[in-house]
């Protein structure tokens, strides 16, 4: 079948793509079992982590099991979507997952310095709530309007923890690259990211609009980078839990990433 069949119609819930699924995993079989078993170990490590870490819900090791469960969750979003070949939308979510990847190596290395702008960014987000609730006049005067305000009174001054300060607090500095070039190709409407809708045509307007599946290259692009983020978050936070096991198999992993085909930079 057409892998674009009833594309106009339902985009990528048509039976084309639907029923294209398993070309579009054979045509990059060792990347999506590199994911797939990714993933295995995923779910096992966090399994036994809410098993065994019973503390304080603030605590970096508690954090870090709650890191691993959102990011069990957006592997597995990014595995659903490059399988019907959703490049822009899988690579949002792989950006999302370095940035879980920068949160678990802060955990890691400076775990009391995180949580503490983990609190903080909480407090900043919530007083610039406030603010624009204020400067758009969105409650009208009166009670909840002045209790309001005196909340932005009474508030400290606290910074939003953004993903390359986080970055910096531990050894991932470098992927920040690939979480800004994401954020360009997918994850933002930049220039970039809407040209992934041009076709080059030779017509006197010289281009037309494109939509569908991404290529082989393009899911392999995705998937690397998914990998590639996924295993600093098992190793680091199995090194946190003492999962000597389950790091151990997160760095066989890591293995048999060395070895896989280059693809093409993002």
């Amino acid at each position: 079948m057409d892998l674009h069949k009833g594309f106009e119609k339902k985009g990528f819930l048509s039976a084309g793509i639907t029923n294209g699924i398993a070309r579009l995993r054979t045509e990059n079989a060792a990347w999506f079992k590199l994911a797939e078993d990714t993933n295995a170990i995923f779910m096992h490590t966090a399994t036994t982590a809410m098993n065994s870490v019973h503390t304080t819900s603030m605590s970096p090791e508690a954090v870090a099991v709650r890191v691993l469960l959102r990011s069990c969750g957006t592997l597995q979003g990014i595995i659903l979507l490059t399988e019907r070949g959703m490049v822009a939308e899988g690579r949002t979510l792989a950006r999302s997952l370095i940035e879980n990847a920068f949160c678990v190596a802060a955990l890691h290395d400076k775990p009391a310095l995180f949580i503490k702008m983990l609190k903080e960014d909480s407090d900043a987000s919530l007083q610039l709530q406030r603010k624009f609730i204020i400067a758009e006049s969105l409650i009208a005067s009166g009670a909840a309007r002045t209790k309001l305000q005196a909340a932005i009174d009474a508030n400290e001054k606290s910074d939003i923890m953004s993903p390359k300060k986080i970055a910096r607090l531990g050894p991932l500095l470098k992927q920040y690259l690939y979480y800004q070039r994401l954020s360009d190709d997918a994850a933002h409407a930049s220039a970039k990211s809407l040209h992934r809708h041009v076709s080059v045509q030779k017509t006197p307007s010289g281009w037309n609009y494109k939509w569908g599946a991404g290529d082989r290259d393009e899911n392999a692009a995705t998937l690397h980078h998914t990998i590639l983020a996924a295993l600093p978050i098992g190793i680091g936070i199995t090194a946190m839990l003492k999962d000597t096991d389950g790091n151990a198999a997160f760095a066989e992993l890591a293995n048999r990433f060395q070895s896989m085909p280059p693809v093409p930079i993002i």
